[in-house]
Parts: C-alpha cells; sequence; structure tokens
C-alpha cells in the first residue's frame, strides 16, 4: 500500500469573522473531485493571459482512467459460480437478462468508468440472483475472483483485502452492500497514485485516495437506466482541497454522499461535503465544522477510481 503523507497548509483559522456561506459553497464545488476528475468550464469570450502551467500532479484536461478490456464468458462464469458463505448457490441457472446487462456494461464498443462498471455489477447481482434470502452474506472467494476477472479495479491487490460481502435486498431494485476490510483502515490511491487533479477556485483541486474505514457500505437504484449510488458510509476521498481568494480554505477530506452515473457518457451527478473526519485530524477555525454541516455541493463532472 502506498504510504501517503498530509500536506501542510494554511488553515482557516485565522480569520476575524466567520466563513461566509457562499465562500463554502464555492469550496464544497471545488471538493466533489472524488474518484475524481472535472472538466474545463468553457473559455471566457474576453482575451485573458494565458494561465500559468498548475502544478505537478494536477492537470487541467479531463483525467479518467480508462476501463480495461474483459473476458466476457470468464465474467458470465465467475458471475453463475458465485455462492453464499453456506455454499448455496446464488443463481440457479443462466439469466437472459443478465446476460444482456452485462454485455452492455462490459461492450468495449460503449466503454464506461470502472468505477460505473463496479456499481452496477452490484446492483444487476442483486436485481437477478435466485437466491431465495433477502440477506446473503458471500463467499468471498467466489466474490473476488469476480472483481478480478471483471477488471473493476485498477489495482488488482484491492480486492484480495476485502474480508466480507453483504447484500441486503429487501426491496430489489435498492439493494444495500456492505464491503468489510481485513484492516480497520485501508486506502486506495486513485489513478495508479497519480491522483486526479484540476484547477479550481484558485488551486490545484487534487484528489489522491479513497480511505475506508473497516466496513464500507453504500445504496443502489437505476431510476431512468442510471445507475444512482447513494447513503455511503465510512469511506471518504482524501487529497489537497480548498479555495483561494477573500477566504483561504484548505481540507483534506471529503465525503461523497451520491453519484448518479449519466447514461451514455462518463459523466456522473455527485454530491459531495467536507468530512467529519476533517475536523478530528486537522485544526480549524470554529465555525467552519458548524457551517459546513449544511453545505452539500452538487456538480456533473466525470469520474472514476
Amino acid at each position: 500500500m502506498v504510504e501517503m503523507g498530509r500536506p501542510d497548509m494554511r488553515r482557516c483559522d485565522n480569520i476575524p469573522l466567520p466563513c461566509q456561506p457562499r465562500a463554502l459553497s464555492r469550496l464544497v464545488a471545488g471538493l466533489s473531485v472524488l474518484v475524481l476528475a472535472a472538466a474545463p468550464g468553457p473559455a471566457s469570450p474576453q482575451s485573458t493571459p494565458a494561465p500559468p502551467a498548475p502544478p505537478a500532479g494536477c492537470q487541467i484536461e479531463r483525467a479518467v482512467t480508462a476501463p480495461a478490456s474483459v473476458d466476457l464468458a470468464q465474467v458470465l462464469r465467475d458471475v453463475y459460480a458465485l455462492e453464499d458463505s453456506r455454499q448455496g448457490k446464488l443463481f440457479n441457472g443462466p439469466s437472459r437478462g443478465l446476460d444482456q446487462a452485462l454485455a452492455a456494461l462490459f461492450d468495449p464498443a460503449a466503454p464506461k468508468s470502472k468505477l460505473e462498471q463496479f456499481y452496477t455489477l452490484l446492483y444487476q447481482i442483486a436485481r437477478h440472483a435466485s437466491h431465495p434470502g433477502d440477506e446473503i452474506a458471500f463467499d468471498v472467494g467466489g466474490a473476488r475472483a469476480l472483481l478480478l476477472s471483471s477488471k473493476v479495479f485498477s489495482d488488482p491487490e484491492f480486492p484480495r483485502q476485502i474480508a466480507r460481502i453483504q447484500l441486503a435486498r429487501t426491496d430489489r431494485g435498492q439493494p444495500r452492500y456492505q464491503v468489510t476490510f481485513g484492516r480497520p483502515e485501508v486506502w486506495l490511491p486513485l489513478n495508479q497514485g497519480r491522483g486526479f487533479g484540476v484547477v479550481r477556485e484558485g488551486m490545484c483541486q487534487h484528489a489522491k485516495a479513497l480511505v475506508f474505514y473497516g466496513a464500507f457500505s453504500f445504496a443502489l437504484a437505476m431510476p431512468r437506466q442510471n445507475v444512482v449510488v447513494s447513503d455511503f458510509e465510512n469511506v471518504d476521498l482524501w487529497g489537497a482541497f480548498g479555495t483561494r481568494g477573500l477566504v483561504d480554505i484548505d481540507v483534506n477530506y471529503v465525503s461523497v454522499k451520491s453519484v448518479e452515473f449519466l447514461g451514455g457518457s462518463d459523466m456522473g451527478l455527485v454530491r459531495a461535503k467536507v468530512s467529519r473526519r476533517e475536523f478530528e485530524v486537522n485544526r480549524h477555525f470554529f465555525l467552519l465544522e458548524w457551517i459546513t454541516k449544511f453545505v452539500t455541493d452538487k456538480s456533473v463532472q466525470p469520474i472514476d477510481w
């Protein structure tokens, strides 16, 4: 696992007046760079000087890691081999609907991000599994084999750190997963350790890693053919984020609240806010924690891990 240090940053502590909500809204707009990179905004019609070169590790252009091609036949074999922790089959046999859904998901002519493939794969399994249970604990060995053959992670070592996967699907259209790791804290460097960066709010917003705290959970749905991931628990985005201007703010931890992957594109609608972990680890102006509880950003951007 890559050892990642925390940057030495100025804080919002010496500001004599409370950080204004407008400034914090601008801050969070720069924070929702998730697992993730943002496309540049439209160019101004006025003639302006060329901007300075972005800092190392921060690029203006879109930076989403490319999905790897997969052996679809092997992926389907691994899906239909899935078992629960008592060796009960999740599928009695092949499902035409699932075959079609996964063929579309891994179609090289219409590539999707690995992040979208991961969540959509889990949604389709929960939807089509013939297992009678509403609460299912996966056999971890079989689940790891599927995650490896589907190549939904850039780092093949990451799935090997998963110790338990549980599915709750009382409502088959809105399943919920919990993924437990073998350690209390696991870091997943983004983009093979390079991270994703974009110049915004007067500084480089640089997303470097995802941080999972023991048992990571989330809910899935698919309204209007777009997979939506929401109600995230025990996961943060770590990096160097903030704003420069009237108020200078620096934060390291961002909590993603929901992601809707927009069909037919590599874009996602992302809602995010400053993580509570930020205030446990770093010192800030005392009103910042209170104000950021009420500030959630919504933005459309390319996303991946």
